[in-house]
C-alpha cells in the first residue's frame, strides 16, 4: 500500500514537481476520460423527451430564421448552447445534448479545487464518484439544466472557499463567472443560492445569539479582504479595483453573453429573470407531481453508494472534531447544503427528478472525505492482506445472498423444491436461504472481530460495502443511460419518448423517396395537436402543412394525427400506429414483482399516452 501514500499526502506538502503530469493529475485524467466516455458514447440514443424537444425547437428555429425571439419558457443557457451545437454541427440529439455532457465532465472535475478541504485522496474518490453517478451521468446525457446548474454550484462552492482559504482573487473570479452562468441555467440556481444564505445566517445566528463562534468571522474577514483593492480588508467602501467588484462584474459579463447567445438573441435577458419565478411557482403544488418520498426513493434506488458513505461523513463530522473556528466550516456546510437541499426539493411541488442533483453533490464529496478519513485511520493500524481475505468471504456471502433473491424474483409462486425430504415453496426456501448468509455475514464479523478486533471489521466491512454498493451503483448507471434509457420503468424516467418515432421519419423519409426521389421533399399534413417531439424529429420536411386540428381529408399523400376514434381522414388513407410518449409507476408493486423491478427493471408494460398515425393516401402511385 505504500505505492499509494502519494495519495493521502496533505496538499500543503505538496512540492513542485518537475513534471507536470504527476501521479495524482494522471489519477484525474483518467477519472475525466471516464466521464467523457460515459457521457458522449451514443449521446444521442434516447430520442428527445417534451421538454427537450421544446428547447431544442426554439434553438433550430433561431438559428434558421424562423423565429426571432425564443418563447417563454426557453431555459436562455441551453438556448445558447444549442445554437451554437447547430451552427457548428448540425441540428440533432447528439448536438442537441453536448452542453450539459460538457458540464457533466465538468462538474467530475471539479472537486480537484477542494483537495485542501477534502484530501488529496478525498477529492479524487468524489470524482470518481460523480464519474460514476448513476443521476450525474444521466442528466448529462439530457436537455436538461440540472447538471448546468450543480456544476455551476459546485464551482462557486469551490471559488468561494478557495478565496475565503488562501485569498487568491482568482478564486473570487471563479465564483462570479458560475453565479453568471447559474443564472441563465435554470430555476435550481436558486435553491443553492436560498441554501447558501441560510448557512451564512445559521453561522450569524449561532455567533450573534449563543456566543459561540462558528466560522461567521471567516466569512466578514473574506469580505472585507474581497471588497477592497489591495485584499487586506482594510478600508471601508467598495473599492474600484476590488476583487469583489470584479467578481461582480465577471457574472454580469457571462450572465449577459449566456443569456443573449451572444448578444444576438437579447430577450434572453428576460428569460433569465423569468427563471427566477419559476423556481418560486415551483413550490406550489402542480397537478402530475411525484410524492413527497420520491427525492428520497431515488438516492436510495440510484446512489446508494453516494448515499451510504455521504451519511458516514456526516456521522464523521457530527462525532469529531470541528477543527479551527477561524476557519470556514467546510463539513458542516456540506452536512447542512444536503439537509436543506433534500428539504427543499421535498417541499416543492412538481419535484423533478433532476432537482436529485441539489444535495448529491455535497454528498459526493462528504463522501469522498469519509474515504479519506477512513484510510487514514484504518491504513497504520490494519494488515490489508487480512482486511482482504475477510472482505472476500463477506463478498462471497453477499453474491449468494443477491443470487437467492433474484431467484426469489424470478420463480413462480407454485414451485415447490425438496429440502431433507420435506417440500417446501421455492420461493419461501430462497428467502430462509438469504436469510441464512445474512446470518453467515453477521457470523463472519464477530470471528473476525474475536480474531482481530472491531478495526479489522470495521476495514473489511467498508471495504466489502463499497465494492457491493459500487458494483449496484455501475449496473444502476448502465441500466439507466443505456440499456434501458428510453425505458419509463426506471424511476428515474417515469415518462419518455418511444424509440418509434423515428420508426415514423424512417417510413416517412422512405415513402418521399419512392414519391419525390429525394429523403425530405414530400408534402405531409401534420396535425400541431402531436406535439414538440414530431415537430423536432420533422424538422428536416421542408413541405410541411400544420393544422390546428384535422377536419376534411388533407391534399397531401402523408398526413400525421394522433390516434382519435373516428378521424376524418377519408377511405383513401391507410394508417400506421406509433407509440410516441409512454409512462409508468411503480406505486403498488410488492413482493416479488417489486423485486424483479428493482433488480431487472422487469414489471408490466408501459402505458401508451400518445399514438400518432401516419397516414398514407392510397389512390395515388
Amino acid at each position: 500500500m505504500e505505492a499509494m501514500d502519494w495519495l493521502f499526502e496533505p496538499v500543503e506538502q505538496e512540492q513542485a514537481s518537475p513534471a507536470w503530469l504527476t501521479m495524482e493529475r494522471l489519477a484525474y485524467l483518467a477519472v475525466g476520460l471516464l466521464a467523457v466516455g460515459l457521457r458522449f458514447f451514443q449521446l444521442g440514443l434516447r430520442p428527445l423527451n417534451v421538454g427537450e424537444a421544446i428547447q431544442s425547437l426554439a434553438a433550430y428555429r433561431f438559428v434558421h430564421g424562423a423565429v426571432d425571439v425564443a418563447p417563454a419558457g426557453t431555459v436562455p443557457a441551453l438556448f445558447t448552447g444549442n445554437a451554437l451545437g447547430f451552427t457548428l454541427a448540425g441540428a440533432g440529439d447528439f448536438s442537441a445534448r453536448w452542453l450539459p455532457a460538457l458540464a457533466g465532465v465538468v462538474l467530475v472535475l471539479l472537486p480537484y479545487g477542494l483537495r485542501h478541504r477534502l484530501g488529496r485522496g478525498g477529492a479524487l474518490a468524489a470524482s470518481l464518484l460523480l464519474a460514476i453517478s448513476p443521476s450525474a451521468v444521466h442528466f448529462s446525457r439530457s436537455l436538461d439544466s440540472a447538471i448546468l446548474v450543480a456544476a455551476c454550484g459546485l464551482a462557486m462552492v469551490v471559488g468561494l472557499v478557495g478565496y475565503l482559504d488562501r485569498r487568491a482573487t482568482g478564486y473570487l473570479y471563479l465564483a462570479g463567472a458560475a453565479l453568471g452562468l447559474g443564472l441563465a441555467a435554470g430555476s435550481g440556481i436558486y435553491y443553492l443560492l436560498l441554501v447558501f444564505i441560510l448557512f451564512g445566517l445559521l453561522l450569524y445566528g449561532v455567533e450573534r445569539w449563543l456566543g459561540r463562534e462558528a466560522g461567521w468571522s471567516s466569512l466578514v474577514e473574506g469580505y472585507r479582504a474581497a471588497r477592497s483593492a489591495e485584499g487586506t480588508g482594510e478600508g471601508g467602501g467598495l473599492d474600484s479595483g476590488s476583487p469583489l467588484l470584479r467578481a461582480g462584474v465577471a457574472a454580469a459579463a457571462v450572465l449577459g453573453l449566456v443569456a443573449t447567445a451572444f448578444v444576438l438573441h437579447p430577450a434572453g435577458i428576460g428569460l433569465a429573470a423569468d427563471l427566477l419565478g419559476a423556481w418560486a411557482q415551483g413550490f406550489l403544488p402542480q397537478p402530475g407531481g411525484q410524492p413527497l418520498v420520491y427525492p428520497i426513493l431515488l438516492l436510495l434506488r440510484y446512489e446508494s453508494l453516494i448515499l451510504f458513505l455521504g451519511l458516514v461523513g456526516i456521522g464523521w463530522w457530527l462525532a469529531g472534531r470541528r477543527g479551527s473556528r477561524a476557519l470556514f466550516p467546510f463539513e458542516a456546510f456540506l452536512s447542512f447544503w444536503t439537509v436543506a437541499a433534500i428539504l427543499l426539493v421535498a417541499i416543492s411541488g412538481h419535484r423533478p427528478a433532476g432537482n436529485i442533483l441539489l444535495p448529491l453533490v455535497p454528498l459526493a464529496l462528504l463522501a469522498g472525505r469519509a474515504v479519506e478519513r477512513l484510510w487514514q485511520r484504518l491504513s497504520p493500524r490494519i494488515v490489508w492482506a487480512e482486511a482482504g481475505l475477510a472482505a472476500s468471504v463477506a463478498l462471497g456471502l453477499g453474491v449468494f445472498f443477491y443470487l437467492q433473491v433474484a431467484a426469489y424474483g424470478r420463480t413462480a409462486g407454485a414451485e415447490t423444491v425438496s429440502v431433507v425430504g420435506m417440500t417446501l415453496h421455492a420461493t419461501l426456501t430462497y428467502l430462509l436461504l438469504g436469510l441464512v448468509a445474512l446470518l453467515l455475514i453477521a457470523g463472519l464479523a464477530a470471528l473476525v472481530w474475536a480474531w482481530r478486533g472491531p478495526q479489522l471489521v470495521l476495514a473489511a466491512g467498508s471495504l466489502a460495502a463499497v465494492v457491493i454498493l459500487s458494483l449496484f451503483a455501475f449496473k444502476a448507471m448502465w441500466s439507466l443511460s443505456f440499456a434501458h434509457a428510453a425505458d419509463p420503468r426506471e424511476l428515474m424516467v417515469v415518462e419518455t419518448t418511444s424509440p418509434e418515432v423515428r420508426l415514423l421519419v424512417d417510413q416517412l423519409e422512405e415513402l418521399s423517396r419512392n414519391q419525390r426521389g429525394d429523403a425530405h421533399t414530400l408534402p405531409i399534413t401534420v396535425d400541431a395537436a402531436t406535439g414538440p417531439v414530431v415537430d423536432w424529429y420533422l424538422r428536416d420536411f421542408e413541405q410541411q402543412v400544420v393544422v390546428d386540428g384535422l377536419s376534411a381529408p388533407p391534399d397531401t399523400v402523408a398526413a400525421i394525427t394522433l390516434a382519435m376514434a373516428d378521424p376524418p381522414i377519408g377511405e383513401t388513407f391507410r394508417g400506421q400506429g406509433f407509440p410516441l410518449r409512454t409512462h409508468w409507476l411503480p406505486w403498488g408493486l410488492w413482493g416479488q414483482d417489486l423485486v424483479r423491478w428493482l433488480l431487472f427493471t422487469e414489471a408490466t408494460q408501459p402505458v401508451v399516452d400518445h399514438e400518432v398515425v401516419l397516414w398514407v393516401r392510397t389512390d395515388r402511385g
